[in-house]
């Protein structure tokens, strides 16, 4: 048994939107048609998603009727040729080559109740948009009907799209009505209402489909919308009802398109036009000026590419020769990465020396800053020494009465003197042990040596001293 086929029927008024639909529903799994027409454009940059075949057959119909190829019509009732019947149902044939199919093509909605009664399973998903926002992207695509009866397009747009209202009115259960800016900002929930209303297993489209930049849409502070309220009420009316008709995922339609028509003075916008056009005029002047310069330039750069050529050529010789050697110099950095590897490990050996040996010197430090603490005691010992000396000098030149204080002063400083011979026997022999261990890191301790030097002489300087003061006590004996 075979599965039942799902058709859905995408319908609009010209510029509304429905290429944007067409192609999110060709990504959630609808198969638009054997035959589909791309082929991006000004109009439309991402391509228009329609059926070659059903974009003929409608062009033929209009074009047997004496009615403009394009659909731009105001006639109620087209009707459609027996010999285009056979026509019709060979193409429905040729294009339901999945379960889920359908078509999106504008000329569509001039034959909604001619399809709806040949294929009374299909199913139509009704697009409209704004009058301002339709009407805006037909006079920038600059077609020549509009641009000698612009008027035309808001009249179209009424057409269209009372045509669209009126067979959903009869047909509500078949069809799905909707605005564009709803698809736009819940494209996701609009293919769960597709697949609930009808029956499909559409999945969700692709995120990246919708490219803002594409739709341009008027401002709030925009004067256009209040223009077609003025001058054409009825667009407005048939706006507020399609809205009152369409899905909404909310309860309540978005009704924020009612800011931008506001009362104003026609008189302040039309002189402003007019100053638009003027300015627009200069600034074309002025783009032409810059192109005929940019036509000169390019002119020149092409004789500068022909020159440069042969020495593009001659670059591309040397780029070769350095690819070789850039081949090469990648294999000895290889080497020289290996090499360095491996003075890494060395490095991180001698560092392991260098701490040690550090550590050495910092023990060796601090055994030199204890001498130096022992001698400054020696030498302030020395000092009390030669102020006691000088005092019983003193003494003995001012009274022989004082010489058995003299002499007890002598007693005790030779006492003294043999305690200082005895500290610096053992600082001589402390000094012994610091030089042994000095010669072990004679080139990290030179300055330890050039200390220990200056104090060796200052020993022998004291030593001195204390000779000459023994002398002078042996002459201070004999003068007594």
């Amino acid at each position: 048994m075979t599965e039942k086929s799902s058709i859905l029927v995408i319908a609009s008024m010209h510029r509304s939107g429905s290429s944007l639909v067409a192609s999110l529903l060709q990504s959630a799994g609808l198969h638009i048609g054997r035959k589909v027409m791309l082929y991006p454009d000004e109009g439309n940059r991402k391509g228009y998603f329609e059926s070659f075949d059903f974009w003929h057959f409608h062009r033929s119909v209009l074009r047997s009727q004496g009615i403009d190829e394009d659909g731009w019509t105001l006639q109620e009732n087209i009707e459609v040729d027996d010999r285009f019947v056979e026509e019709a149902k060979k193409i429905v044939s040729q294009n339901s080559l999945s379960v889920t199919w359908g078509w999106k093509e504008p000329r569509t909605t001039l034959f909604l109740e001619f399809w709806a009664e040949l294929l009374p399973e299909a199913n139509f998903l009704l697009i409209y948009r704004s009058p301002w926002e339709v009407i805006d992207s037909l006079y920038r695509r600059h077609d020549a009907l509009f641009q000698s009866q612009p008027e035309l397009a808001v009249k179209i747009w009424l057409h269209y799209n009372k045509k669209l209202l009126t067979f959903h009115n009869r047909n509500s259960s078949r069809c799905l009505l909707v605005n564009l800016s709803t698809i736009v900002k819940n494209n996701e929930l609009y293919i769960q209402a597709i697949n609930q209303k009808f029956n499909t297993n559409l999945t969700a489209p692709a995120s990246t489909l919708y490219d803002p930049s594409l739709l341009h849409s008027q401002g709030l502070d925009s004067y256009r919308p209040t223009l077609i309220e003025h001058y054409f009420p009825e667009a407005v009316e048939m706006y507020q009802e399609l809205d009152a008709r369409a899905w909404q995922p909310q309860e309540t339609p978005d009704l924020s398109w009612r800011e931008q028509i506001k009362p104003s003075l026609y008189r302040f916008w039309a002189f402003q036009d007019w100053v638009n056009v003027r300015k627009l005029e200069r600034e074309n002047k002025a783009l032409q000026s810059e192109c005929q310069q940019c036509h000169s330039q390019v002119h020149q750069t092409q004789e500068e590419l022909d020159q440069i050529n042969p020495q593009l050529h001659q670059m591309n010789e040397v780029l070769e020769q350095s690819h070789s050697q850039l081949h090469q110099t990648e294999e000895v950095l290889e080497q020289s990465q290996s090499q360095l590897h491996q003075s890494q490990e060395e490095l991180e050996q001698l560092r392991l020396q260098m701490n040690q040996n550090e550590t050495l010197l910092e023990q060796s430090q601090s055994q030199l800053h204890q001498t130096e603490e022992m001698l400054e005691q020696s030498q302030s010992q020395l000092h009390q020494t030669e102020e006691m000396l000088e005092q019983s000098q003193s003494q003995l030149h001012q009274t022989e009465e004082m010489l058995e204080q003299s002499q007890s002063q002598l007693h005790q400083t030779e006492e003294m003197l043999e305690q200082s011979q005895s500290q610096l026997h053992q600082t001589e022999e402390m000094l012994e042990q610091s030089q042994s261990q000095l010669h072990q890191t004679e080139e990290m301790l030179e300055q330890s040596q050039s200390q220990l030097h200056q104090t060796e002489e200052m020993l022998e300087q004291s030593q001195s001293q204390l000779h000459q003061t023994e002398e002078m006590l042996e002459q201070s004996q004999s003068q007594l």
